[in-house]
């Protein structure tokens, strides 16, 4: 529990005990309505090739602690137009989630952009949902249009004031958003220079001037190239009061200056400081026969973060506020993870251990790359900076993590600097005062529900005691028996469901009196239903910086090898296969001759879902085809997806019937036996010019129904998105995979780690692959009080 100090520097008669107690118990109760869920996710590399898996883990923190506020995660892969390539759901368990999205082997563009947000995220401020560029490499294809050069002027506090001397704090871009280096100088109406500015850090700055009555300020600057601009300061009101933050030995000091004229109640006035929605301090501030006054707000005995101060006056209107870096270095647990066994011979095997000297309950991830694959920046954001710094601010941040991980003063003034430029009023304070809360727009419920109910019903059979007597056999086989009981409307709900991928509700009516067609049963599984496209903060548009020429020419030639291993071994499969056929047909060839007629039957490309262990994983058929088709551009693995292939539309065929992308998408994989494929041009069926896929439902002995469900109807209802495991090699058991190049530029993936008082460390191994000699080791994670680990290290084998 964060301490609460209560400085006063003069009692106020008229300002009465009831407005602080009244902001403590308001911010209490908008904290317990909107928590202000955060997201920071560790992701297995910085940057990937097209083709490869993006592995991932978010974790979820509210006031600064692991959050237990929603029970469903949802991420979403976009194109630079906002297009969703991929969706993904998952539960959360211990406040984190884990998942992967592959991205298209034929993505021609130079970044994919991921999203990541709950439903308590979307009720809240939007703008501070989780986005995050991720360059793509080897094509450097895009439609953005880079923006011009800019220069964004920022009054501390808010306001200029005619008389006063207001400090300016400002950030140049360039054209690609990135810090810029500027000079200038600042000059009224009439051609007088009032001030110099000049970049301190990063684009960053600020300058000193007293606004005068009647003038208006311009800036005039020029970029490194000695390019000029011009920017207009905003006007300086006539009167009002001043507020400027200092670091002081032992806290934050405050200082308000104001002019001799303004209103009475904003000589009586109250500075509140808070941070996680918690006031911490508080001071009321008569400057009825004073124009100045100060103060420090101790923060010696405070978690670091961002302490937030607003100025009020005596009607409870907020005049100025600011926020300040509070830096105690006091976030991070003791922890390491290293090599105990380092093998960097061709799948070579290696040990590692995790070890953490608190016998806290913490939850980690671990990742192993190639490091020269895998070139990050030393400074990009991580765990300890989102969670401190950048998802409490709005827009682009170059090199967050310096800020926190520096101690020099140096750093220090740098930070004040971007608390200065990245700030923003936190709260409509009229809509705190009257109690009013953000529209709750969305439902979240606890993990998956079964919503919806019986439909076509009339109304005078759905009596009490009506209830829907069921099993739900998920993908993986597992059967529950489930009772839902149905309302006088014919509603039906239940909650707290954890599965991945499609499942089957079988099921029958508790009243055997009615007729067996006695209306239709329309379930949902209750999760978030986003649309086709989803809205790009511009801020992650521009920026996205490509590795060093080294690194993209490491990957390209490791990309090759890969694909020419792959290739090789599909090959000798196929050769397998057709050594097989001549004594005997193969499983896929027996599955074409049984389902595929006329001009369907020969050629093309078969895929057997009844043989296929992973068949029943997927979402639709769509996401099961995602990237397993050369030249097949499948938009989104949604239930609608776009499909383009050549330039053109592949002709969708259900049954050897003429079908669409709304029908197909509706047919559960369950359902589905074998998928044919044509080539644009391959086949003579009509719109076969953009390629045809043939769909087959599976036919009776492929997947027969559990004779425990004989007569019962079912419902299929879809779960989680399934999960991907991370594979990992055993070249200690022999595989026909050994004979093929292993260029993996992930060696190890381990999102799911945990460690308590019983339980401090850990041991994993992995295996080398054919080329790496250069390990890159990160492990991320939080523990329950809130506290954070990053650990990462590089390890070069010895020449």
């Amino acid at each position: 529990m964060l301490l609460r100090f209560l400085l006063s520097l003069l009692l106020l008669s008229c300002a009465p005990a009831a407005f602080s107690q009244g902001l403590d118990s308001l911010l209490a109760f908008r904290q317990r309505a909107d928590p202000q869920e955060r997201v920071h996710v560790h992701f297995d590399k910085s940057q990937y090739n097209p083709g490869e898996t993006i592995w991932f883990k978010a974790y979820l923190y509210a006031g600064g602690f692991p959050s237990g506020v929603s029970s469903s995660f949802y991420a979403e892969l976009l194109d630079e137009d906002g297009r969703v390539l991929q969706r993904h759901s998952s539960p959360v368990a211990f406040a984190a989630a884990t998942g992967s999205f592959t991205i298209d082997s034929n993505f021609v563009k130079p970044a994919v952009f991921f999203k990541a947000y709950t439903v308590s995220m979307l009720n809240s401020d939007t703008g501070f949902l989780y986005t995050k560029a991720i360059p793509v490499l080897g094509v450097r294809k895009t439609t953005l249009k880079p923006a011009a050069p800019a220069l964004r002027l920022l009054p501390e506090g808010g306001d200029l004031i005619v008389g006063l001397p207001g400090t300016v704090a400002f950030k140049a871009t360039d054209e690609r958003g990135a810090p810029l280096r500027v000079g200038g100088t600042v000059t009224d109406d009439k051609g007088k220079s009032v001030a110099e500015l000049r970049t301190i850090h990063d684009g960053m700055g600020r300058f000193t001037f007293i606004p005068e009555e009647g003038r208006t300020y311009t800036v005039s600057w020029k970029d490194g190239r000695g390019k000029p601009y011009s920017s207009k300061l905003p006007p300086a009101r006539p009167q009002g009061t001043l507020l400027a933050i200092t670091d002081h030995e032992t806290g934050k000091r405050f200082t308000l200056l104001r002019t001799a004229d303004v209103p009475e109640a904003q000589k009586e006035l109250q500075v509140v400081a808070f941070m996680n929605q918690e006031v911490l301090f508080k001071a009321d501030i008569n400057m009825t026969s004073r124009v100045t006054a100060s103060g420090v707000f101790p923060t010696g005995n405070l978690r670091s973060g961002i302490l937030c101060i607003t100025v009020f006056d005596r009607n409870r209107q907020p005049l100025l506020e600011r926020i300040s870096f509070v830096n105690n270095r006091d976030f991070e647990f003791d922890g390491d993870v290293y090599l105990t066994q380092k093998n960097f011979n061709k799948r070579g095997l290696n040990k590692l251990e995790i070890s953490v000297s608190d016998t806290v309950p913490t939850n980690l991830s671990l990742s192993v790359t190639d490091a020269d694959l895998n070139a990050p920046g030393p400074m990009e954001d991580n765990i300890v900076s989102r969670l401190l710094l950048t998802s409490e601010l709005r827009g682009s941040i170059n090199n967050p993590y310096y800020y926190v991980f520096s101690n020099s003063d140096s750093a220090a003034y740098h930070t004040d600097l971007l608390m200065l430029t990245h700030g923003w009023r936190r709260y409509n304070w009229s809509d705190v005062w009257a109690r009013r809360l953000p529209p709750r727009r969305y439902t979240e419920h606890s993990f998956l529900a079964i919503t919806g109910g019986l439909v076509g019903v009339p109304p005078g059979l759905l009596g009490p005691g009506l209830q829907v007597n069921g099993i739900l056999q998920t993908a993986d086989t597992t059967k529950d028996i489930i009772v839902l009981p149905v309302d006088r409307k014919g509603n039906i709900f239940s909650e707290g469901l954890v599965f991945y991928g499609p499942a089957r509700l079988y099921f029958s009516l508790s009243n055997k009196s009615l007729p067996s067609d006695a209306g239709v049963l329309r379930l949902d599984n209750g999760l978030y239903k986003p649309g086709i496209r989803s809205l790009l903060d511009s801020s992650v548009l521009v920026g996205i910086a490509a590795p060093d020429v080294a690194t993209i020419a490491a990957n390209q030639k490791v990309t090759a090898l890969s694909q020419q291993s792959a290739q090789q071994f599909a090959r000798s499969v196929q050769l397998a296969n057709v050594t097989v056929a001549g004594k005997a047909q193969s499983p896929l060839a027996k599955m074409d001759q049984k389902y595929a007629r006329g001009m369907f039957a020969g050629g093309g490309k078969g895929f057997d879902l009844v043989n296929d262990p992973m068949g029943t994983s997927y979402a639709n058929v769509f996401q099961f085809l995602q990237g397993k088709v050369a030249g097949l551009q499948i938009s989104n693995s949604g239930p609608n997806p776009t499909l383009t292939w050549r330039g053109g539309s592949p002709a969708l065929y259900l049954d050897e019937m003429q079908s669409d992308v709304a029908q197909v998408g509706s047919i559960s994989v369950h359902d589905i036996a074998y998928v044919k494929v044509f080539r644009p041009g391959e086949s003579i069926m009509t719109g076969g010019g953009g390629g045809v896929i043939a769909i087959y439902t599976r036919k009776g002995g492929e997947g027969a129904t559990d004779p425990s469900f004989k007569g019962m109807s079912f419902v299929t209802i879809q779960g989680y998105s399934p999960v991907k495991e991370f594979f990992s090699p055993d070249y200690a058991k022999p595989s026909e995979r050994d004979a093929y190049g292993d260029y993996r530029s992930t060696l190890l993936w381990s999102p799911t780690i945990y460690t308590d008082k019983t339980r401090r460390k850990i041991r994993l191994q992995f295996y080398n692959n054919d080329v790496t000699k250069h390990f890159r080791l990160v492990l991320e994670g939080v523990n329950a009080e809130g506290k954070v680990i990053r650990v990462e290290k590089k390890v070069r084998a010895v020449n």
